[in-house]
């Protein structure tokens, strides 16, 4: 396990202890797969990243345990479990101002951590979160924004304050958004947990559109319209510089090969920028869902520099010359099945400088061809996509407005 402590300031030492020692805790608890080696740079704006990381992990933690100490538990209960969370995130407007929509909200609003984030598969629809339970069934991994936990709740929290104009819904969002703020690497990018866990969470994190939903929350913030035209001026300007910054760490993680730009991993080293493993059939790797996603979010950029433009055209030539014709395929195929109607596929992952298809396994192996793997492994995960050709549509009515200059 990577340790920071030996940079932090002495004003730190209390947060950064009480950090350390739930690191420890979290990375026992993790899966113990890919694992971040690079040390964190010797720097002021490191040293306070770690340090308000650990604040955070601490304030989080020492409610739990004050709680469960309080009722004379041994340990916190556990809330209900959901695939999701259990509620619509898309609601209409009038089920903010139901009785049914008021009692959710108040739920939602119980599961915000002290730190100002939420959970993923719980259930935040049943009943209010009690003293002594988790704030989510994946207790070690709380807060956190993947499987879109966070975003979902602070976009649902600002249309219950446009609609009902409560002051409780824009204070809860206001502590969600600086958590996001808060967990923004110094380099632009975004851990999946924060305060950090530990192992590949760690990562700067493209899967399931994790950076894609905290960058697109931002941009809207920063607009200031429909449901978030309450917003400040300040927290508008941070959103922002934050989401420029983002754009930033996007640009630089797009990996190069023979001097030509590609597209990007599912998630990237937070200190070396490169494509990284994350669990043991997630290897390192061009990821083709996470780079569709990405230059989707990058074609709505408005006013794009000349550096983005080159990135947006490097990804979409990728796309287009690695995609799959005349094939599909589905969980219960062992290889791809021929079919002419078939639109376009892509791999899950490209090995990085061959561009063919690889396919892992839960022992960390690496297959170039998916009959190799487990039939657990390949019935349990999407191993070929669609998602590129929305993309390239998109990119062919852009390329039009942004055309590459040699």
């Amino acid at each position: 396990m990577q340790v920071n402590l030996v940079f932090l300031h002495p004003k730190h030492l209390k947060y950064a202890l009480s950090g350390f020692l739930l690191l420890a805790h979290f990375s026992v608890a993790a899966t113990g797969e890919e694992r971040t080696a690079n040390p964190v740079p010797d720097t002021p704006e490191w040293h306070a990243y770690i340090a308000k990381s650990n604040h955070w992990q601490t304030l989080d933690s020492e409610t739990i345990a004050a709680e469960v100490s309080a009722l004379s538990l041994t340990t916190a209960k556990s809330p209900e479990h959901a695939k999701e969370f259990g509620f619509d995130p898309k609601p209409a407007d009038e089920w903010f101002k139901s009785a049914e929509g008021e009692r959710v909200m108040a739920i939602i609003l119980s599961y915000q951590t002290p730190s100002g984030g939420w959970s993923k598969r719980t259930d935040m629809t049943k009943n209010l979160r009690q003293k002594g339970e988790a704030f989510g069934v994946e207790k070690n991994y709380i807060p956190t924004f993947d499987n879109n936990s966070t975003t979902t709740q602070l976009q649902l929290l600002a249309r219950a304050h446009s609609i009902t104009h409560k002051k409780i819904y824009a204070q809860a969002f206001e502590r969600g958004v600086q958590l996001i703020l808060d967990a923004q690497y110094p380099n632009g990018g975004w851990p999946q947990n924060y305060p950090l866990v530990g192992g590949y969470h760690d990562h700067i994190t493209y899967n399931d559109n994790l950076i894609k939903n905290l960058m697109e929350l931002l941009r809207d913030i920063s607009l200031g319209k429909n449901e978030f035209g309450f917003t400040s001026k300040k927290l508008r300007a941070k959103a922002l510089a934050s989401f420029n910054k983002g754009l930033e760490c996007i640009k630089k993680t797009q990996v190069v090969t023979n001097g030509q730009r590609t597209i990007w991993g599912a998630q990237h080293d937070r200190i070396s920028l490169a494509s990284t493993k994350a669990r043991n059939f997630e290897m390192t790797s061009l990821a083709s869902a996470e780079s569709a996603s990405l230059l989707d979010l990058l074609m709505d950029v408005e006013k794009p520099d000349a550096e983005l433009i080159e990135a947006v055209h490097a990804g979409a030539k990728w796309l287009d010359n690695n995609k799959i014709i005349g094939q599909r395929w589905s969980r219960n195929d062992v290889n791809l099945q021929p079919d002419p109607s078939a639109s376009p596929i892509w791999a899950r992952f490209y090995e990085i400088g061959t561009n063919k298809p690889i396919f892992g396994d839960r022992d960390s192996t690496v297959h170039y061809s998916i009959a190799e793997i487990s039939e657990e492994r390949r019935k349990g995960y999407g191993w070929y996509i669609g998602n590129g050709n929305k993309v390239l549509e998109k990119y062919r009515i852009w390329a039009e407005k942004y055309p590459l200059k040699n």
